[in-house]
């Protein structure tokens, strides 16, 4: 399902596999870095809260815009907002692995999340789905936690 959607870049959400995607269209092209940021807030002013175990960040179409400074901004504000709910894995889609530099293991929410660049889909795919948990599609529709027999929709 698309949690969010702009001119700019559309935020996928793979129920089954936990999985949020963000990706870019061709029109991200004629944005600034501040543009990039502008996308991210508003995703995050939509206060969607989904449990992701994986997100996948396809950043293809902005690498004459991403920097080291956008991936650790990206990190630091963007990742702990979005990460609410138990990520173990975050994968970014470059053609150039050398645009910016990720440690293997990101401190989030007091959580170690494992971080790595691709330059290929399918193979960060695979690395994102090995081991990762699925949803049973006969489960309820909707994402919860249960506090003193109450159920609490995120």
């Amino acid at each position: 399902m698309i949690l969010y959607s702009s001119k700019f870049t559309k935020v996928n959400y793979l129920e089954l596999q936990y999985l949020m995607h963000f990706y870019w269209s061709d029109y991200a092209g004629f944005m600034d870095e501040e543009g990039v940021y502008h996308e991210f807030v508003n995703f995050l002013n939509k206060r969607i809260y989904k449990r992701a175990n994986q997100i996948f960040v396809d950043w293809r179409k902005l690498e004459g815009l991403i920097s080291q400074d956008t991936a650790d901004w990206f990190i630091k504000y963007i990742l702990p907002k979005i990460a609410s709910h138990k990520v173990y894995r975050m994968a970014f889609l470059l053609n150039d692995k050398s645009i910016m530099q990720l440690p293997p293991n990101i401190k989030v929410n007091n959580a170690q999340v494992q971080a790595k660049i691709f330059t290929d889909a399918q193979d960060l795919m695979q690395w994102l789905m090995d081991g990762a948990e699925r949803k049973n599609p006969g489960e309820d529709d909707h994402d919860h936690h249960h506090d003193h027999g109450h159920c609490h929709v995120d």
